[in-house]
């Protein structure tokens, strides 16, 4: 199976914060990547690990986002993202996009949430802090985005 990624969680703090890290060859792996983190984490099941090519689903629940930036648009895709895991249940396990594209007024991007139907509500709540940065070295395309656990 193809790797799409790789994926770093560094140590929860006192605060209940930590910096989530992904790497992948383009930028939409390295969303995909991120973004498959974050269901994974939400699971409980997050640390370090490698997102490989899409699994088998029974569902596909769609996302989407637009943004002035590739930062302002992992925002709002993760915003969906964590919205669809809340309204779908932890069944959801790995994210694929189908489309990210420039517009006249940023970016655009879509794809779907895949897993099993249902599923129990999420381990843990997440919300993003602050802004996502992310970088260009070679041939890989890495992102950085502080969590927090939420009640």
């Amino acid at each position: 199976m193809r790797s799409v990624g790789r994926y770093r969680l560094d140590t929860w703090d006192d605060a209940a914060e930590t910096t989530l890290h992904a790497s992948a060859g383009s930028m939409d792996d390295v969303f995909a990547t991120a973004l498959t983190a974050l269901l994974l984490i939400a699971r409980g099941e997050g640390g370090d690990g490698e997102v490989a090519a899409e699994p088998e689903s029974s569902i596909a629940v769609p996302i989407r986002g637009q943004g002035g930036d590739y930062a302002a648009l992992f925002t709002e895709l993760a915003g969906d993202l964590l919205a669809q895991l809340d309204a779908n249940g932890s069944g959801l396990g790995f994210v694929r996009l189908d489309g990210l594209l420039e517009t006249d007024t940023g970016y655009s991007a879509w794809g779907y949430a895949l897993g099993a139907e249902r599923g129990p509500k999420p381990v843990l709540g997440l919300n993003l802090i602050g802004i996502p940065t992310i970088s260009h070295g070679g041939d890989r395309t890495s992102l950085s985005v502080r969590l927090r656990q939420s009640t």
